[in-house]
């Protein structure tokens, strides 16, 4: 009976685990897709000055787009496309000097 228990509980947190993961990523698509004003598929750096126009972050700063938009452009072409908008941190490779 302990087992049954034991897995029961394995079981559902990883069930937990899994839906939490999808919902993150329903999130992060609505707010690429409201970002993205012209449907283009991509996010410009016009587009995310709008986006993060009146947003502050954690500190209470303002957003700065060209900043967020440079970290996170990966293939560097100026735009962000869902996945480089979805990836927190910096780009994969690039160091700071």
């Amino acid at each position: 009976m302990k087992y049954l228990k034991i897995t029961l509980a394995v079981a559902a947190l990883f069930t937990f685990s899994q839906t939490y993961a999808q919902d993150i990523d329903t999130k992060v698509e609505k707010q690429f897709n409201k970002a993205d004003a012209n449907s283009d598929k991509s996010i410009s750096l016009e587009e995310l000055t709008a986006f993060y126009q009146g947003k502050e972050n954690k500190k209470g700063e303002a957003f700065d787009a060209a900043k967020i938009l440079k970290r996170k452009d990966a293939n560097e072409d100026g735009a962000l496309s869902l996945v480089e908008f979805a990836t927190k941190g910096k780009k994969k490779g690039k160091k700071k000097k």
